[in-house]
């Protein structure tokens, strides 16, 4: 498993590229031996987990956004501007947030800027751990710069040295993920959030930041919310809803695209479409869930054969959960007897 909240990490998820298995028909993967079918299974379910991104409407928007700032940023000696992706679990934020990293850093390298150059670093990635302090977090920046850090070492002395090195490295995107454990109520994180904004302004990059539900942490309230309301530009991250024409082609478009992932020798493309409605139902929306979900299927379908979705499956699935949900909401209360009555 890459580790990508370090330097190493990171820039080997970001060389790492998995390409779609070559098609094969039912009948030449029956005559594979049983390991070179495992193999072709693999190969098949690491692509569609870890090498095909789907492009939403949404992601796309958000890396337009990014992009914009980016080239801002590079000529604001203050106030830089930054953006905020928020949501609830499930909407696919980490992928999304490292994605953008990802396709930076690669269109860097492949059109030959200095802030690919060796010994750059374009891109920093960094989780917040939960109860953080700005201690706590500088350590994180470090730790992913493969920084020494010395336990005579002050707030103020990692500071410069973080800062130093996102200079040093022209970095120019600092991707801050979980932002949502920097909730304002507690002092510390009050002081690790104050870190953040001078870090900003003490280097050239471009800060964005993504968390569960941002907007109720208290990070864009009060005076110190105020100046991050102003230059950070929020994007919620939501399920697909499945109301209007326009939004149940969006739904078809994300379906067929991840349909196109699974790489399964029998689906026919376009027939996932007639459980358009099951799977919304199923998902909610969700775009963490249904990849989830699909993937499960796929690989059912490579053990056993089939080598395409079962839409009846999902039917079957979707009964299931209103039957059950039927039977929790209709179950009657146990009365209880007052004790002066026994």
């Amino acid at each position: 498993m890459i580790e990508i909240a370090t330097k190493e990490g990171w820039r080997e998820h970001v060389d790492t590229a998995y390409e779609r298995p070559a098609p094969v028909t039912s009948e030449e993967l029956r005559a594979m031996s049983f390991g070179d079918r495992a193999l072709y299974n693999q190969g098949r379910a690491q692509y569609s987990q870890a090498g095909a991104f789907v492009r939403t409407p949404q992601f796309e928007a958000f890396q337009r956004a990014v992009r914009d700032r980016v080239m801002l940023n590079a000529y604001r000696r203050v106030g830089k501007l930054g953006l905020i992706l928020s949501g609830e679990p499930g909407q696919g934020k980490t992928t999304s947030l490292v994605e953008i990293g990802r396709a930076h850093e690669r269109r860097r390298r492949d059109t030959g800027h200095p802030a690919a150059g060796p010994g750059m670093l374009p891109v920093v990635y960094v989780a917040v751990p939960a109860q953080c302090s700005a201690k706590a977090l500088m350590h994180e920046f470090a730790r992913f710069l493969g920084l020494p850090v010395l336990g005579r070492m002050t707030y103020g002395d990692l500071l410069e040295a973080v800062s130093n090195a996102l200079r040093r490295c022209s970095t120019e995107l600092v991707l801050v993920d979980d932002v949502h454990h920097l909730d304002l109520k507690y002092r510390q994180n009050v002081e690790a959030s104050d870190m953040l904004k001078q870090l900003s302004e003490r280097c050239g990059g471009t800060f964005v930041y993504a968390g569960i539900a941002v907007e109720g942490t208290g990070l864009l309230d009060g005076s110190r919310g105020g100046q991050i309301g102003k230059r950070f530009e929020v994007h919620v991250a939501l399920p697909f809803p499945l109301i209007s024409t326009a939004e149940k082609a969006r739904w078809g478009d994300l379906l067929l695209a991840m349909e196109s992932s699974l790489c399964l020798a029998e689906q026919r493309p376009g027939s996932i479409l007639s459980a358009a409605p099951t799977l919304h139902a199923l998902t909610g929306g969700e775009i963490g869930l249904l990849k989830d979900l699909l993937q499960f299927a796929a690989l059912s379908a490579m053990d056993d054969g089939t080598e395409k979705l079962d839409a009846a499956a999902f039917e079957r699935d979707l009964a299931r959960r209103q039957t059950a949900a039927t039977l929790h909401t209709s179950k009657p209360r146990r009365s209880r007897t007052p004790a002066s009555a026994a």
